[in-house]
């Protein structure tokens, strides 16, 4: 066995054949490395194979044998060390058999595995900083151990025991245990009666402080015993113990055995297990050698991340049970409208090929165009002597709706005022001859499908009876060739007042000739980055949905019953392009989606970053809509967000606050989102990020027995989110190809799958950083 101590820990490896019954009076790690051990820890048997780990608390009693060709990392932290820099320690004991942990803990005990295995490494270097080296891992050793697999005790919970003074005392118990130490001595050192700190010590450790220090004592004594041939007067006299009577019946309470017979059933058992002294030194050497050190080299391959890592754990307990919470119904399907500029934007190869990958991924209903007749779409008369033109007026108004009807996506038609009355004559004698056109070459029955809304700006001088006049030659126009398309108005409702401007209550008295109301909800025009309070953000986290429920009821007063299209919004994103490049915000969109789906018949969304710019707004402002792609087809947190939401197929089972969980012919579906509210500037704050970040443990109850194939994509700003990769490979000499390529593809949601016998009541962990979201699938096995 090799054996590398510092003054605070003690990390060792070997072949463990037997290790006698025993109690370490501090927190052990046991780590198989290769072979296997079978472990009893308070008379509970553990098997561990090659790569399992387990935990040994203080004062558990317990055994080891091992296989011939075994090898055992063990770390020990004494509690004098542990609670010195974890002041609550005594508070908890820390639990971890891999084997049976719940799944979700694999990047936690790889990462445990890296560090072990690197302290093992780093001490049999002996180099210049190994010292510091190895103090390092040790504490993320400990800091993993204390987030993750802490389990509260029952006797614990005094306040003061979060103080230093235990731990001061403890660390005297250590280097003085083998003096006479009285409690009265302990007590005037630190100011304090002996009843009291007699009292305070049981309390915040859980035993006595004659306890504490005869169980350090005897921890000594073990040692002495199976590996020196001392007597028994000199073992107890070495470590603290007035006479060998004394230990005798100190060690006969703990061990349940004298020293005697302790010495004579395990050191012989020990040396059986060994073998004789030449093969325990052959062994040593076999340990010491590069072979060995190398087999700990492929537990190095795992990275090690702890921003991966929520910052506390176990966190939040969610229970989500089959049946319960909003169960027994189906997802609303509300329609998808895709805005795209002018409808030649369509003759684009990338267009239709995001327009494609939309249609398949998303579901999109209608695309949205605008500037129809005044744009560049219809091509302008030409003169010629041919009796059927060879540049026909509306070439690429055909091969663009040719592509959608072959998509079986309609069209979305926005007007404008402002385009119509420019030459108001003229706009409508080209839209007459538009919809003459499309209605011989498509049929009626495609054409009815689309919609048309009529626009007039928010704040407009326009009149009402004016804007009232227009939108009824409109209605009037449209109908007289296709009666069964629907025309709708945008209605600009100011939700601080409850009202419209003067100029859009003709709507209200026509709302007979209006089939449908289309409006915006851009959070981020209701907020001053600048000014506002955290108290304001989080005020402001419900508007679009608070809008969308104050408009339903204003139409309600006045007998509007239309459904509603909500054309274009936003979440939060901050008010400039790198605040809004490191805000990730995809359970915040998908929070808003699940909310809008039983207010609204249809969400807008722009298809990319370059078309949006184009047409709906600049570079120097924010603009309201969310885009499904950016630059060179890379995915936005909108188009996951729509695609995750859209897998979700049959009947709603279980529905909370962060969850939404389906079941299927194929099995089952759970969406989980880890929904934070904050000013997006401070998503540069690292530490403040971090703290976001959220650990559930997640109980499902209630599912099918059997045998499944679990799916779960994460999807996070460390795991799709397109800027991250973005901002890691810039650079402010620009980028090629190459490059470009490489940002797209990498920055997609990460896929884990697994093989899971569940049965009713199964249970996870699931890490999330803030607003990321998980979709895992539970596929039933065939067969």
């Amino acid at each position: 066995m090799t054996r590398e101590q510092g003054a605070d820990y003690d990390i060792t490896m070997g072949n463990i054949r037997y290790a006698a019954p025993q109690r370490y009076y501090g927190t052990r790690i046991l780590f198989v490395t290769k072979g296997r051990a079978s472990v009893s820890v308070n008379g509970e048997i553990y098997a561990l194979d090659e790569g399992d780990i387990l935990f040994i608390n203080r004062n558990d009693h317990y055994t080891v044998r091992g296989s011939e060709n075994n090898i055992l990392i063990c770390l020990s932290i004494p509690s004098h060390f542990f609670v010195l820099n974890y002041p609550n320690y005594f508070h908890y004991s820390f639990e971890c058999f891999s084997k049976d942990l719940d799944p979700g803990r694999g990047d936690v005990v790889a990462q445990l595995r890296r560090l072990l295995a690197e302290l093992v490494i780093v001490h049999s270097r002996q180099e210049e900083g190994s010292v510091l080296e190895a103090r390092s891992i040790l504490f993320q050793t400990m800091l993993l151990v204390t987030r993750f697999f802490k389990k509260e005790e029952p006797h614990t919970g005094a306040g003061e025991a979060s103080d230093e003074r235990i731990a001061r005392i403890i660390h005297t118990i250590e280097l003085r245990y083998a003096e006479p130490l009285p409690l009265a001595e302990m007590a005037e050192s630190e100011y304090l009666s002996s009843t009291y700190l007699s009292r305070y010590f049981k309390q915040t450790t859980g035993m006595g402080f004659l306890q504490y220090l005869k169980m350090v004592r005897l921890k000594h004594c073990v040692e002495d015993l199976l590996h020196t041939s001392d007597n028994l007067f000199q073992i107890a006299v070495r470590n603290g113990f007035s006479t060998a009577k004394n230990f005798t019946e100190a060690f006969k309470s703990v061990y349940d055995q004298t020293p005697v017979q302790y010495r004579k059933e395990h050191k012989q058992e020990n040396s059986e297990a060994v073998g004789d002294v030449a093969a325990k030194a052959e062994a040593g050497k076999a340990l010491d050698s590069p072979e060995a050190l190398m087999q700990l080299t492929k537990y190095l391959e795992e990275p090690l991340n702890p921003r991966a890592l929520p910052d506390e754990a176990p966190g939040e307990a969610c229970k989500i049970v089959v049946g319960e919470g909003g169960g027994d119904g189906l997802l609303v399907r509300e329609k998808h409208i895709v805005f795209i500029g002018e409808l030649k934007e369509i003759l684009n190869e990338q267009v239709k090929k995001q327009v494609l990958l939309a249609k398949q991924r998303l579901r999109v209903d209608f695309v949205g165009v605008r500037n129809l007749v005044g744009g560049a779409t219809l091509l302008p008369e030409v003169e010629t002597d041919e009796f059927v033109s060879t540049t026909p007026k509306y070439a690429n108004a055909d091969l663009a709706i040719q592509y959608l009807k072959e998509l079986d996506i309609s069209l979305y038609l926005r007007i404008t005022y402002k385009e119509v009355i420019h030459n108001e004559e003229r706009y409508f004698r080209e839209l007459e001859g538009f919809l003459i056109h499309t209605l011989q070459v498509f049929g009626r029955k495609f054409v009815n499908q689309w919609k048309v809304v009529f626009y007039a700006e928010k704040e407009t001088a326009v009149l009402s009876t004016e804007l009232e006049r227009v939108y009824l030659r409109l209605h009037e126009v449209i109908r007289k060739y296709a009666f069964q398309l629907e025309i709708g108005t945008f209605l600009p409702f100011k939700e601080e007042k409850d009202s419209l401007s003067l100029s859009h209550h003709w709507q209200l008295h026509k709302s007979d000739s209006i089939d449908f109301i289309t409006y915006d909800a851009d959070q981020n025009e209701v907020v001053d980055f600048s000014e506002i309070s955290d108290e304001d953000f989080l005020n402001s986290q419900d508007y679009i949905l608070r809008k969308t429920q104050k408009l339903k009821r204003f139409l309600k007063k006045h007998q509007m019953h239309q459904p509603l299209y909500l054309e274009n919004w936003n979440t939060l994103t901050g008010n400039t392009r790198y605040t809004n490049g490191t805000f990730f915000r995809g359970a915040l969109i998908l929070r808003t989606i699940l909310d809008l789906g039983a207010e609204v018949a249809g969400v807008g969304f722009w298809l990319n970053s370059e078309l949006h710019e184009l047409y709906g707004g600049n570079h120097n402002k924010a603009v309201a809509g969310l885009e499904l792609f950016h630059y060179f087809n890379g995915k936005r947190p909108a188009f996951y967000t729509l695609m995750f939401k859209e897998r979700m197929m049959g009947e709603v089972r279980a529905l909370g606050e962060h969850y939404v969980l389906t079941e299927n012919e194929e099995g089952y579906q759970l969406l989980l989102f880890n929904e934070k509210h904050f000013n997006p500037r401070y998503s540069v704050d690292e530490l403040f990020m971090r703290n976001r970040s959220n650990e559930l443990h997640v109980r499902l109850i209630g599912m099918e027995p059997g045998e499944y194939q679990v799916r779960k994509y994460r999807f996070d700003q460390q795991n799709g989110g397109l800027y991250t990769k973005w901002g890691q490979l810039n650079s402010k000499h620009g980028i090629d190809i190459e490059v470009m390529e490489y940002i797209v593809q990498s920055s997609m949601p990460t896929l884990e799958l697994e093989d899971e016998q569940i049965e009713k009541d199964w249970s996870f962990y699931a890490s999330m950083s803030s607003n990321a979201i998980l979709f895992i699938e539970f596929r039933r096995a065939i067969g």
